[in-house]
């Protein structure tokens, strides 16, 4: 998962300007959702709706300019805040818009949020998935050792393209973020309850060792 740019502010107040900027004690998990689904091809699309690319990047891009999309896929951009034209619709790429706590998270009847607390239990340690102890690995990566379930939903979600966490069940701030990188999103119909299986969620450092 990526830090949000309020998380970083928090972490570079905390470690080096001597503010008690206390982390979340506990994370609640939201999902991200494509409102236009996965790269429409010859389909109306309109100002605000989301996509990912058929061959997901990892990225999340906008619709910034309402058309109808090319029966051909276009070549997504890859630079932060870059613009495609699809036909005549305009596509804009979203780190920027993500960094700075722009979410697009999914809204159904029965939504909501799934708190994890901060735990040994909850929290795998950097030596392996799974794990119970204090970190001593050197991955700089942990994930989450039970599953996320998230309550059924009555209506449609729509396609789940990330993962966000935030400090409330309801607005707050988001601290990180992740967007899918590969595989094949889930579309979250009604009467469906989603579910984030234990070791799914990975979160993590650069390393030296990496």
């Amino acid at each position: 998962m990526l830090d949000t740019e309020y998380k970083q502010n928090k972490k570079i107040d905390n470690e080096y300007r001597a503010q008690s900027n206390a982390f979340p004690a506990t994370r609640y998990v939201g999902l991200i959702v494509a409102s236009a689904g996965q790269s429409p091809r010859s389909t109306a699309v309109t100002s605000g709706q989301y996509t990912v690319p058929a061959t997901l990047n990892g990225r999340l891009y906008k619709c910034t300019t309402a058309g109808t999309t090319g029966s051909g896929e276009p070549t997504w951009p890859t630079a932060a805040g870059g613009t495609v034209t699809d036909g005549t619709a305009v596509w804009t790429e979203q780190t920027t818009a993500l960094y700075g706590g722009t979410i697009p998270e999914g809204s159904a009847t029965g939504y909501a949020r799934v708190a994890v607390t901060s735990s040994l239990a909850n929290w795998s340690g950097t030596q392996g998935a799974g794990t119970t102890v204090a970190s001593s690995g050197s991955s700089g990566q942990i994930s989450n050792n039970n599953a996320i379930s998230f309550a059924q939903v009555t209506t449609s979600l729509g396609l789940v393209v990330g993962v966000c966490m935030w400090d409330a069940l309801t607005s707050g701030n988001c601290w990180e973020y992740a967007i899918q990188s590969s595989g094949t999103p889930t579309n979250i119909g009604a009467n469906i309850s989603p579910n984030i299986a234990a070791g799914a969620l990975s979160i993590g450092y650069d390393t030296n060792a990496n």
